[in-house]
C-alpha cells in the first residue's frame, strides 16, 4: 500500500479501506506522541478515542505489532514499543541509504509545484515552533518529505521508507529541547539544494540532517545530553559504518549528477 504520495489538487482521491484508515489513524496518533514509547494500550480505548471500529482497530493493532510498532507482553497487553537503542540506530541508517536515494531521485524530478508545496510545509514548520505545536511541526515535516520522496517515482523505495517512518514516533525527536529549531535550518539546506536541483547536495544534506537526529537521539536515551542541540555539532560519528555498507548509488560513494 502506497501512502507516501504527496496529495495535490490534481491528484485523485485514494479511496481506503476500514482497516487501512485505522492502521493510518494509530500509526500517527503513535507518531505524533499521542500514545507514548511504552504505554499500554486497550482494544476499547483505541475505539473511543480513535473513533475505530472493532474489527479495524483489532486489525490496525495487528499490524502494528507485526511491525514491531506494538509488542504484545506475555500476559497479551499491548502496548507501544519503547525506545532501544541498538534498534533506533538500525532503522536510522537504513533511513539513510533510502532516503538519501529517494531525495537525490525526487530533486531531478520534482516540479515547480512541487517545489512549492515543500516551501510551504517549511513555513508550516516554523508556524508550528512559533506556536509550541510540536505535533503540527512534525506533520509538516513529513509531508515536506513526502513531496520530494513521492517525486522519485519509485514505489517500492516509498514503501520501504513507509515502513522505516513506522519505528519511530517523531515527537519524541521535537520534544527535545533545541531539535526543532535545527532540524529547521537543516530543511532550509535541504531545500536550498534542492530548489538548485542539485542531487548530490541535496542526498548529503539529508543524510546530515538524519545523522544528527540520531545522535541527538543517542544522547537523550542514554541521559547525556547535557547541552543544547543547537550547541552542539554533528560529530559523524556513525559515516564509517555507513561508508562500509555503501553501494555503488550510495552517498558514501561518488556519483555522476547524471545517475542520480
Amino acid at each position: 500500500m502506497q501512502n507516501l504520495q504527496a496529495p495535490t489538487d490534481t491528484q485523485p482521491t485514494h479511496f481506503r479501506t476500514k482497516r487501512e484508515l485505522a492502521i493510518g489513524t494509530l500509526r500517527e496518533a503513535i507518531q505524533s506522541g499521542r500514545y507514548a514509547p511504552g504505554q499500554q494500550l486497550r482494544q476499547t480505548q483505541l475505539m473511543a478515542e480513535l473513533g475505530l471500529g472493532s474489527t479495524p482497530a483489532r486489525d490496525a493493532v495487528l499490524e502494528l505489532l507485526a511491525r514491531g510498532v506494538l509488542v504484545q507482553e506475555s500476559h497479551h497487553s499491548v502496548r507501544v514499543a519503547e525506545l532501544d537503542l541498538p534498534r533506533l540506530r538500525h532503522v536510522y541508517h537504513v533511513r539513510c541509504l533510502l532516503e538519501t536515494e529517494a531525495a537525490q531521485l525526487g530533486t531531478t524530478k520534482l516540479s515547480d509545484a512541487g517545489l512549492a508545496a515543500m516551501k510551504a510545509q517549511l513555513r508550516r514548520m516554523e508556524a508550528g515552533k512559533r506556536a509550541g505545536d510540536v505535533t503540527e511541526a512534525a506533520r509538516a515535516d513529513l509531508q515536506f518529505r513526502r513531496t520530494l520522496y513521492a517525486a522519485a517515482d519509485n514505489p517500492i523505495l516509498l514503501d520501504f521508507i513507509d515502513q522505516a517512518w513506522l519505528s519511530f514516533p517523531f515527537s519524541i525527536l521535537y520534544g527535545i529541547p533545541g531539535r526543532l529549531a535545527q532540524s529547521i535550518k537543516e530543511h532550509h539546506q535541504i531545500l536550498d539544494a534542492v530548489g538548485r536541483r542539485d542531487p548530490i547536495e541535496a542526498g548529503r544534506c539529508l543524510r546530515q540532517h538524519l545523522l544528527g537526529a540520531l545522535e541527538v537521539l543517542e544522547d537523550h536515551v542514554t541521559g547525556s545530553n547535557s547541552r543544547p542541540v543547537s550547541n552542539r555539532p554533528v560529530s559523524n560519528r556513525h559515516a564509517g559504518n555507513l561508508k562500509a555498507s555503501a553501494g555503488p548509488h550510495s552517498p558514501g560513494r561518488p556519483r555522476t549528477r547524471s545517475a542520480a
